[in-house]
């Protein structure tokens, strides 16, 4: 429930405990009124199966709650993996029978990014290598869109930690690569990918509009709550959507 410094809503945001970048660029979006408690679960090893990825989860959603949030947030998303589908059906039954509460899954966020943006064609960057990239684009092309061209780093699968280190001008030139084709949108996905800070300045450099995981599901969680806030630094979806 809301509270002294929450007015208009408390936020719960699980995340796994080796992802360093979901807390702050939630926190640089959040608008007055809105607060956002962080929870981390452990992860060993980059889970392959829906079913891994929740045995990770189960223990932290008893701390989430704890706080009394309005809003759960999954700032996670299996796009990755082969049964990226079912995965992501998988998940949304786990947490709904464990949550009273709403919930904001990190995998509806991009599509519904997207589909306010009125667009189709990808350019993609990920921290993945070609196989998860093609797992990726069939997620996408399952829900209506269609990647026609990526750009990942291979070597984030290497650690726990790595996607974090990877610079934002290494992720600045993947977009300017992916720009390059007959793309209407680029799309970083990743949530341990740094992006959403500079979304805005990709997209004047670009001339398209580009969405970022983590800013499109902090977006899909404020308008999902029925907050409509618009402001600007931080992408067409903020000031258009």
């Amino acid at each position: 429930m809301t509270d002294a410094l929450g007015l208009r809503a408390v936020f719960s945001t699980l995340i796994p405990a080796t992802n360093a970048m979901v807390e702050p660029d939630m926190s640089r979006l959040s608008p007055a009124g809105v607060t956002n408690q962080t929870y981390r679960f452990a992860f060993p090893a980059l889970p392959a199966t829906a079913q891994e990825l929740t045995q990770l989860i189960e223990p932290t959603i008893e701390l989430a709650l704890a706080c009394e949030p309005d809003r759960i947030i999954i700032a996670y998303s299996p796009e990755y993996m082969t049964d990226n589908n079912n995965a992501a059906l998988h998940l949304r039954d786990f947490i709904a029978q464990r949550v009273t509460v709403p919930v904001t899954l990190a995998g509806d966020a991009v599509p519904n990014a997207l589909d306010a943006l009125n667009v189709k064609r990808i350019g993609l960057v990920t921290p993945f290598p070609a196989k998860a990239n093609r797992n990726v684009a069939t997620y996408f092309a399952m829900r209506g869109f269609t990647v026609v061209n990526e750009a990942g780093f291979a070597s984030a699968q290497k650690g726990g930690v790595h996607s974090a280190r990877i610079s934002e001008q290494d992720v600045r030139d993947a977009f300017a690569t992916v720009a390059t084709s007959n793309a209407d949108v680029l799309v970083q996905v990743g949530t341990a990918l740094v992006c959403a800070g500079f979304v805005a300045e990709l997209e004047a450099e670009h001339k398209k509009p580009v969405v970022a995981v983590n800013s499109a599901t902090y977006w899909l969680a404020l308008r999902q709550h029925g907050i409509s806030d618009q402001f600007g630094g931080y992408g067409k979806l903020f000031t258009d959507c």
